[in-house]
């Protein structure tokens, strides 16, 4: 343990370095994102692909704690490196040319479903004080829409300073303490890395110097989703605690796509009706709603966190009071929206 605490902490620490100085990289050599007047709705161009920073801190150095700590190394989280190398080529790629939404889409399934096949899947299902095992089928195909779904929800969130980036951090920080406390030091140790590396991009990205890009949202959304899957299959603790921790993204991502079908919107279109953007159009600055959504992420990781300490269904109660919390606060945002003429109701 003590030599995994000390790798892990030094690993971190360049980590941090070396996202900071390849950032600044990025800003003056990297690629720029445009303004299109619809999503990106930014003045100028920007630098973006801030994920290429992410990526060169993260891949490398966790490649390098598995060759220094063999102990702390396995196929499934291997591969699962492997699968955020193939999110991070498809974001850049996306990033530089803009690729159509559905192809796209399949690419990050088949990903999905190789990385949970071979895997990084859970192999149960608790509801209350019951827990079933669900077999490799189901538990593959699970696995990898939860793969999906959180990797597209961070980047959907991406589209203000300093939101996606600062839950991220707060969740993959809150996985390495939870992941030392439960004697789980491979996570710990991964999980300690990127945190490193999301709080060196935040330097950047928090004050609107760089975007993070789809390389970054892609590649950073996809590792910490399979990290924190692995993590609760190894523990066998609540599948509830995943979402817990990912709740300030799945619940504006999810509630807003219901909204939109209701309203008959397409939902593969590009827009500007998510409950931060919404806060954002009526003038909250970037920061205050970056340190909202951290807010959200942070009582959520600790709530699933001290969920641990509770008997069986405490997790899933848990993660129904808070989704119904913030249910109730989505249409209050949108209904007053619209009655100020924010947001046009109208089917489109």
């Amino acid at each position: 343990m003590q030599n995994a605490l000390i790798l892990s902490f030094a690993l971190s620490a360049l980590a941090f370095f070396i996202c900071l100085v390849c950032g600044k990289f990025v800003i003056s050599h990297g690629p720029r994102d445009h303004p299109d007047g619809g999503r990106k709705n930014q003045t100028k161009a920007m630098p973006t692909s801030g994920g290429i920073a992410i990526f060169v801190a993260v891949f490398p150095l966790s490649i390098l704690l598995f060759v220094l700590q063999p102990s702390l190394a396995s196929f499934p989280l291997g591969l699962l490196l492997g699968g955020g190398l193939y999110m991070f080529l498809m974001g850049l790629w996306d990033d530089l040319v803009s690729l159509p939404a559905l192809p796209k889409l399949f690419a990050q399934v088949l990903i999905a479903l190789l990385v949970a096949w071979f895997g990084v899947r859970v192999s149960f299902f608790d509801l209350g004080r019951n827990t079933f095992e669900i077999g490799m089928i189901i538990g593959v195909l699970g696995s990898a829409f939860w793969l999906v779904v959180v990797s597209n929800a961070v980047n959907f969130m991406d589209g203000s300073d300093g939101l996606a980036v600062g839950s991220l951090s707060v969740i993959s920080g809150a996985l390495s303490i939870l992941a030392a406390i439960t004697g789980a030091y491979d996570v710990m140790a991964l999980s300690m890395i990127l945190f490193a590396a999301l709080l060196g991009h935040l330097f950047w990205n928090g004050r609107g110097k760089l975007f993070t890009g789809d390389s970054g949202s892609l590649f950073a959304g996809f590792y910490l989703a399979g990290l924190v899957l692995y993590w609760v299959e190894v523990q066998h603790a609540s599948v509830w605690v995943a979402p817990l921790m990912f709740i300030a993204f799945l619940a504006d991502v999810l509630l807003t796509l219901v909204w939109r079908y209701k309203h008959g919107r397409s939902l593969l279109t590009p827009h500007r009706e998510h409950i931060y953007q919404i806060m954002l159009t009526v003038g909250i600055s970037q920061p205050l709603t970056a340190w909202i959504y951290v807010w959200i992420s942070l009582h959520g990781a600790l709530i699933a966190g001290l969920s641990l300490l509770f008997p069986p269904g405490g997790a899933v109660a848990a993660f129904v009071v808070f989704v119904g919390i913030l249910y109730y606060l989505h249409r209050r945002i949108r209904a007053s929206a619209i009655r100020n003429g924010y947001l046009n109701p109208e089917p489109q």
